[in-house]
């Protein structure tokens, strides 16, 4: 059984990862249960881990608990290159977790659960979204929904990652997908209301 991650954790992924020039390394999980999510995030990471090739290692389980003590860390918030919330944004508040998933997502290698509020969703097309016990996910479109119900707990994070390394080297995004890194920051939009990290 995989440990919590941590800070440490973070910090050792932006060591070993310069950034994905391709959003669509990131897995979101979608679904009404915390419970029967949370637990994949690790899992999926581990699983990446071992099997992406091209990932070698680099993948990070975003739990809730990690992405809370990554928002509220000033230091942590300025690595992913975050400026200072706002007094209206605080940054364990809906809105901050949001900017605060936004900034990973757009470094890639992670893995983590949608939490903002229903009105307003993490629109990250590009990435890979997987509902689990959800019969639609709150994101424009799911790649793959799972009844945990019908699929034994052991075998949902195995199949997520599956169809996600399938997904993932069928797509071409490298070629049709700006860099979030070489991109000005008024070229990167993300449209749910969060600014992307290179506009916090």
């Amino acid at each position: 059984m995989s440990a919590i991650p941590s800070l440490s954790a973070f910090h050792h992924w932006l060591l070993a990862s310069p950034g994905s020039a391709c959003p669509s390394r990131t897995v979101i999980l979608h679904g009404p249960s915390p419970d029967a999510i949370d637990p994949m995030i690790q899992e999926i990471a581990d699983y990446l881990n071992e099997y992406d090739e091209d990932g070698e290692g680099r993948w990070l389980a975003a739990t809730p608990e990690l992405v809370r003590q990554i928002s509220s860390d000033a230091d942590s918030r300025k690595l992913l290159g975050m400026a200072d919330p706002c007094p209206n944004c605080p940054p364990h508040g809906a809105c901050g977790i949001g900017k605060t998933l936004t900034a990973l997502s757009h470094r890639g290698y992670v893995v983590f659960r949608a939490e903002t509020p229903a009105n307003k969703p993490l629109d990250l097309p590009h990435a890979f979204h997987a509902g689990i016990g959800a019969a639609e996910c709150d994101a424009p479109r799911c790649h793959l929904v799972l009844n945990p119900d019908l699929v034994q707990p052991r075998s949902l994070a195995h199949l997520v990652s599956d169809v996600f390394l399938d997904w993932h080297h069928e797509s071409d995004c490298a070629a049709s997908i700006p860099s979030s890194r070489n991109a000005p920051p008024s070229a990167i939009q993300d449209q749910t209301g969060f600014p992307d990290a290179a506009s916090f």
